[in-house]
């Protein structure tokens, strides 16, 4: 019996099935565990030295060839560039916003390694390290914020996470990474000297958003190169140095000199003999408050009407007032959008709740005023007090002026663009999916100066809505729900007659 028993222990081990089975079998838990081996080195050696591939279709972390052709220019032999994240790398790489812009510091730390670098200050385990800071600053540091310092200026960047990402005004949700534009903006303002915009303080301006950040105009001059700081008129003098300033959305009225601080003055000096440029945005619930501002805006060949323009046919709202604009094609003005018309699919430019501005003359003084924009024919002025006026309304206008320089006799121009809040709307000016951004670029760019590229794009993170206006929204409609079903049941009606006749 035990004879038996142990042959059929011999013949089950020496059992060809076993053999070959049990091989297979340790060779599969061995080529396993050296996998997990394998991965959990590489794992350890990508987290200590920053190894990664970027393989998302957008690109989302990488620098680009664009903003190393501006940075090349900048960072020379002599420059150090520090990008400190304001918490360990462990909770910066936890956080899910906070690994993307690390990923980008650490693609411009690469492209740059003998100019950039990047570190980490715990502000919360030490926060004396962060003194040096805090005293400039006279408010804390957050673990969400980045500094961005250069040895070669005294100042230093303080932005957040928030700062690198797009959000649509509407829903809250992130749109799009702009941290390469964002990153190359903030280390060239620090490395050269540059112009200064000032954004306009004491009537009741918009300046930042419902969260207390800076809105999208704001950013975008900061990408645009500037040194963007506010100014009370009242009380401040416009430093030599500065190049644009922005009104936007004032509720009260400027003083002029029958009021003590002359703020009018100052802008006119600022425009007229310090060759300035100028951005007005006005709204209509508070522009008939500003009657000291119209009246210089006269001056420059702008008159301001009492009504809103509303079009339901061009218009991405069943109000009306989310207006599409038409792109003139003559005049000086039709510039700032002729890289936009030739494209074969333009995008459009949006402006909620617009304002009619009117041209007084086209060309005086040294002063031609034209229209940037247009309403669609199909719009209407809605006036207090004429009722409502169809017809075609400038919806954006420029005023040029030219003077030639009396020491070097070369002839120099400034800029007013004027138009409504809703043509800043975050919505439209953070996507690129609009025009708005580009023509306000495009003009920046003829104000003097070279500035950060626009073609540093954003990164935008897949979003499959569509932009139609109410007119296109409605034809679509009708062939959706009419002309297809007319084609099906016409075709269903042919087949049967013909079945009938066989």
């Amino acid at each position: 019996m035990d004879n038996n028993k142990n042959t059929k222990k011999r013949s089950l081990f020496s059992d060809r099935k076993f053999k070959y089975g049990s091989l297979a079998v340790g060779l599969t838990v061995a080529f396993v565990a050296l996998v997990i081996i394998i991965n959990a080195v590489v794992y350890a050696l990508a987290y200590s030295y920053g190894w990664y591939l970027d393989l998302t279709g957008q690109q989302y972390y990488g620098i680009t060839d664009k903003a190393e052709q501006y940075l090349d220019e900048v960072l020379t032999e002599d420059v150090k560039v520090k990008i400190i994240f304001c918490q360990d790398k462990d909770r910066v790489l936890d956080d899910s916003s906070g690994y993307y812009v690390y990923r980008c510091a650490e693609s411009f730390k690469e492209a740059y390694p003998n100019n950039i670098s990047v570190e980490y200050l715990d502000v919360i385990a030490h926060p004396e390290l962060a003194d040096i800071y805090t005293s400039q600053l006279g408010t804390p540091l957050y673990t969400y914020n980045v500094i961005i310092e250069s040895n070669q200026s005294e100042n230093f960047r303080l932005v957040t996470y928030e700062n690198f990402y797009t959000f649509d005004a509407e829903s809250g949700d992130v749109y799009a990474f702009n941290g390469e534009r964002r990153f190359t903006s903030y280390i060239m303002s620090l490395c050269v000297e540059y112009p200064i915009c000032y954004f306009t303080t004491g009537h009741g301006e918009t300046v930042y958003d419902g969260q207390g950040e800076t809105n999208a105009l704001y950013n975008l001059m900061i990408d645009a190169g500037f040194d963007v700081r506010t100014i009370d008129l009242s009380t401040e003098e416009i430093e030599g140095n500065a190049k644009v300033i922005i009104i936007n959305d004032p509720v009260y009225d400027f003083r002029g000199a029958d009021e003590g601080a002359d703020e009018i003055a100052k802008l006119g000096r600022f425009m007229s003999d310090n060759g300035g440029n100028m951005m007005i945005f006005l709204s209509p619930q508070h522009q008939g408050n500003l009657t000291t501002l119209k009246q210089w805006m006269e001056e420059w060949g702008i008159g301001v009407s009492d009504g809103q323009i509303r079009d339901t046919s061009h218009s991405l709202t069943s109000d009306g007032l989310s207006l599409v604009a038409s792109y003139p094609t003559e005049g000086f003005a039709s510039s700032l959008h002729l890289s936009l018309r030739q494209l074969d699919s333009q995008p459009m430019t949006i402006i909620n709740n617009p304002i009619a501005f009117e041209p007084l003359w086209e060309n005086r003084d040294g002063r031609e005023v034209g229209t940037v924009l247009y309403s669609y024919q199909t719009s209407e002025l809605m006036t207090p007090e004429n009722g409502n006026i169809g017809g075609a309304y400038p919806i954006a206008s420029l005023v040029r002026q030219t003077r030639i320089d009396p020491l070097t006799q070369a002839e120099l121009r400034t800029y007013m663009f004027v138009s409504s809040t809703g043509y800043t709307d975050a919505s439209y000016l953070d996507s690129n999916a609009y025009g708005n951004r580009d023509i306000l670029m495009y003009l920046v760019e003829q104000m003097g100066k070279k500035l950060v590229p626009i073609d540093i794009d954003f990164k935008v993170f897949a979003n499959e809505s569509l932009n139609l206006t109410t007119a296109q929204a409605y034809a679509w409609t009708v062939t959706l729900t009419v002309a297809v079903p007319l084609v099906v049941c016409t075709v269903g009606i042919v087949v049967c007659y013909k079945r009938k006749r066989l």
